[in-house]
């Protein structure tokens, strides 16, 4: 019982720590080294990847916050 309630409790900050990292990996490469003096399909599809990143890294948050409600 209590290895169980210690496991959820770090997969639940290391979910945490992988949503910021997705998050702060995304969004600093876009703002400080992709250049976007491309093709707009080449712009539409970064703009999709930036998308599907938030997106992925909203959700590891939020399953992270519901394992630490179960805890």
């Amino acid at each position: 019982m209590m290895f169980k309630k210690a496991a959820l409790f770090l997969m639940s900050y290391l979910l945490t720590f992988f949503s910021a990292l997705i998050l702060i990996t995304c969004s600093g490469y876009y703002i400080l080294f992709f250049d976007w003096d491309i093709s707009v399909m080449g712009k539409v599809i970064n703009a999709a990847l930036i998308i599907i990143s938030i997106t992925a890294s909203i959700s590891l948050y939020a399953v992270a916050q519901k394992l630490k409600e179960i805890n």
